[in-house]
């Protein structure tokens, strides 16, 4: 079972090294979608010791801003709870961002999300323009303890074909209940309980789902 684990935007933790990022033709990285669910990491390991300004950090704001009721037309969990999105980015700015961090301009606020290791979606469909990091997480604010800021890469070529299938691995991994922490399983489900670190697998690639059809 894993003790210690630290959530890294290059995917390097708890499932072993991370999968090299492909490039372009002309040799700029492609971002690396390697995925790893943290997902049972609070039952099987237990909460994340405590960082300086841990709670009242980037992650630990944005959080909050995501459990309040009244900013759900303008931010919101995507349904899987492993990435959001920004609904009117107008409203955002003006009644948001002021209030929790701060500034002035967008540009600002994603170059916070950039250095927190978070990442754009830019596959079509429903999370399309969303953002995740793997140890961010609905329900589970404690997790982003593990969150640390990252030093700058440079800019990486968006990869919707290697982004993370979110609808696939939550029906795996099921994320807790509301309000519910330590709940596994969503109604219905028949999930057993495994070791965190046998959980934590590279999911880039979902395994496929079973055809029971004759």
């Amino acid at each position: 079972m894993a003790t210690d684990a630290s959530c890294k935007s290059d995917g390097n933790n708890m499932a072993g090294p991370p999968t090299p990022a492909t490039r372009t033709n002309d040799n700029r990285p492609r971002v690396n979608h390697t995925y790893h669910d943290f997902s049972r990491y609070l039952e099987e390991v237990g909460t994340p010791p405590k960082r300086k300004k841990a709670d009242n950090n980037f992650p630990a704001k944005l959080h909050r801003i995501l459990a309040t009721p009244e900013f759900s037309q303008i931010i919101t969990w995507m349904p899987h709870g492993r990435s959001w999105k920004i609904l009117s980015k107008k409203m955002f700015m003006s009644t948001v961002v002021p209030k929790y961090f701060g500034q002035t301009a967008f540009q600002s606020f994603t170059r916070q999300l950039n250095g927190w290791g978070f990442k754009r979606l830019h596959q079509t469909g429903t999370d399309y323009g969303g953002y995740y990091h793997e140890c961010f997480l609905r329900g589970l604010p404690r997790l982003a303890r593990l969150m640390t800021r990252q030093s700058n890469k440079g800019k990486s070529v968006p990869d919707a074909e290697g982004e993370p299938d979110f609808y696939e691995i939550s029906r795996l991994f099921p994320l807790p209940l509301p309000h519910c922490p330590f709940s596994t399983c969503s109604p219905g489900a028949n999930i057993s309980l495994v070791p965190c670190d046998t959980v934590a697998v590279a999911m880039s690639s979902p395994p496929p789902v079973p055809n029971n059809r004759s």
